[in-house]
């Protein structure tokens, strides 16, 4: 699964983005783990964030575009419906005309909006991630430390051992040294007291 080609282009992840799936359901989707796809995202982001982009503002020029389309065809409609019904059907017509350039306007600002959210929540992704590697690093190096840390405590246990091991040999000899001498004092002791 580690190793695994991931069948996925920005473009069919923008589109399943579009049709409501999470991030979960899309690696689910493509046969491959949370964290393959985030891997992936990460070394595409820039690709992603443009293609949203051009998602959202493609989705205003549309909305744009029926707005005056409507507002084309309603004004065809009030220019006859001007001719036939006079002064007061113009001023019905112009209100609806500003009623729809507002509801135009409001859509338009929506949209700019949830692109705005977009933008501010890939940099708050992006910098979640960089915190992250700049932790793992830093555990990183810390975890170098710490096993040469361990390393150098392990060689100054083996040399304690080996100077307590000479200082063992050398208590023994002493002991026997010290055993000998005094053998030799109580037999001269004896002697002197004695006589041979």
């Amino acid at each position: 699964m580690a190793n695994k080609k991931i069948d996925l282009t920005v473009e069919e992840y923008v589109e399943m983005h579009k049709k409501g799936m999470s991030d979960a359901e899309i690696a689910k989707e493509k046969g491959i783990t949370n964290q393959q796809l985030y891997s992936w995202k990460y070394f595409r982001k820039g690709h992603i964030r443009r293609a949203l982009e051009q998602e959202a503002q493609q989705e205003i020029a549309s909305t744009l575009e029926e707005s005056e389309t409507q507002v084309t065809s309603q004004e065809t409609t009030v220019t006859e419906e001007t001719q036939n019904n006079g002064v007061e059907e113009d001023d019905k017509g112009i209100e609806w005309l500003k009623r729809e350039a507002i509801h135009a306007h409001k859509l338009l600002t929506e949209k700019e909006e949830e692109c705005e959210r977009l933008k501010h929540e890939i940099e708050s992704w992006k910098e979640l991630f960089e915190t992250a590697m700049a932790d793992k690093e830093q555990l990183h190096k810390e975890n170098l430390i710490l096993e040469n840390q361990v390393q150098r405590l392990k060689e100054a246990n083996d040399e304690l051992k080996a100077q307590n091991e000479r200082y063992f040999d050398t208590l023994v000899r002493l002991e026997q040294e010290v055993k000998g001498l005094r053998l030799y004092a109580l037999q001269k002791l004896k002697i002197d007291v004695y006589g041979a």
